[in-house]
């Protein structure tokens, strides 16, 4: 998508920047005064005219709305507009090559250097790192798996064959809606489970989908394939382990109710595609298969659950990223299994399928898990951005509890053999 760059005009005087103007933004909440006041002199606003607009240096600063209303369009996916009062305005305007961006009249847009975000990406990076010391055979665990990641040697699991025929198919503009019809119908099972999903009370079938041809136009080739992978996903959590099965049958219910609230999270938030972020939900924490289908043929794990785990919680996100990348899931799907718990995320001003997994873990980890393991869930960057940022943790809650029903069927359906 080529952007046409917006009249070029002069940055306003840095006196025009206020302490203020930077510290309510949220990378910036927790920097010292004395920092602050380098950030504003090295800042500047930018005045676009109205209409088209693209940032000229995307890759050296950050660009924050500060006031008026801008709006952003991306293939395949509903406008969104952004006002300088939503609470989402805190965060970085998202400047992917696959947005086209427009300014109302009046917008004041904020220009901050990118560098002034090295401490916090370097300090997420220090609290992923895999710390390992050479002492006991859990350490020599930790780096066989470790080493395997590194020089990409780990052993992946296949999608099914159905699964790859249909993804070429849908990315195959040759092809028409019923000639993926045809390739969903060679599995019945499948068949069955994508129809029962499109008619559901939960995914509000206004009108009866009859057949799987008007299943696919009616949908959109990509909500097909959403629906399809999110219907093939569960065959993957299986073992031949019955000491790993616990896990496994654990680990996708835990995936589906995630999978359901994010569906229902998207639901109220204007721009997102809620199959999309149930797909999205089911995929999370998709590297702790492989890892478990290693552990399977290693004597040393055996007896070890807890070993298990920790393996599982260090190596999960980039083994995850791994396997999506494998299986051909966009760049998006494979970034948010590597990023999947990193809680203080800022991410864009824009919601994304992440932020809205983020916020489904901790609703689904209510009551599971210590408080003081998890982030409270109004003190989270995803918080702010879905439903326009007119959530509170009460009517997050309310929201879920509505939707009961709903997060109810999906997760059977999605459970369904």
């Amino acid at each position: 998508m080529i952007l046409r760059r917006s009249k070029k005009t002069s940055p306003s005087p840095t006196s025009a920047l206020t302490a203020e103007d930077v510290q309510r933004l949220a990378p910036f909440r927790h920097v010292p005064e004395n920092l602050i006041r380098v950030i504003c002199r090295n800042s500047h606003v930018i005045l676009p005219q109205p209409g088209n607009w693209e940032p000229e240096h995307h890759d050296d600063e950050l660009y924050f709305l500060l006031r008026g209303e801008m709006q952003f369009t991306a293939e395949h996916e509903t406008p969104r507009k952004l006002r300088h009062d939503f609470p989402a305005a805190n965060y970085p305007l998202p400047t992917h090559f696959k947005w086209s961006i427009k300014a109302a009249p009046d917008v004041e847009i904020l220009a901050i250097p990118s560098r002034y975000l090295d401490l916090d990406n370097e300090a997420h990076a220090s609290e992923q790192s895999l710390e390992l010391t050479d002492d006991d055979i859990s350490s020599e665990i930790y780096l066989q798996f470790y080493e395997a990641v590194k020089n990409d040697t780990f052993r992946l699991p296949s999608l099914p064959d159905i699964a790859v025929r249909i993804g070429k198919a849908i990315d195959d503009p040759n092809t028409q809606s019923e000639d993926i019809a045809r390739l969903i119908q060679l599995d019945p099972s499948l068949a069955a489970r994508v129809m029962g999903v499109v008619n559901s009370a939960a995914f509000g079938a206004a009108v009866p989908i009859r057949n799987l041809d008007q299943a696919v136009t009616r949908l959109g080739r990509q909500q097909v394939r959403n629906l399809v992978y999110s219907c093939i996903i569960k065959g993957l959590f299986r073992t031949s382990s019955a000491e790993l099965k616990t896990i496994m049958r654990d680990l996708w219910r835990h995936s589906a109710r995630v999978a359901a609230i994010s569906f229902v999270l998207a639901r109220v938030t204007p721009g997102l595609d809620p199959n999309r972020a149930l797909l999205a939900g089911l995929i999370h924490d998709i590297g702790a298969i492989p890892i478990l289908q290693m552990a399977q043929d290693m004597p040393q794990v055996k007896g070890k659950p807890e070993l298990i785990s920790n393996l599982i919680n260090r190596l999960k996100g980039e083994v995850g990223a791994m396997a999506l990348d494998a299986w051909n899931f966009d760049p998006e799907l494979v970034a948010l299994a590597l990023e999947a718990e990193h809680w203080q995320r800022k991410g864009s001003a824009l919601a994304d399928d992440l932020d809205v997994v983020l916020l489904a873990q901790l609703h689904s980890f209510i009551g599971e898990k210590p408080n003081s393991v998890l982030p409270p869930i109004d003190q989270v960057p995803a918080f702010e951005k879905l439903a326009l940022g007119q959530l509170t943790p009460q009517h997050s809650i309310g929201v879920l509890e509505n939707a009961a029903k709903d997060i109810e069927e999906i997760e059977r359906m999605l459970s369904a053999a």
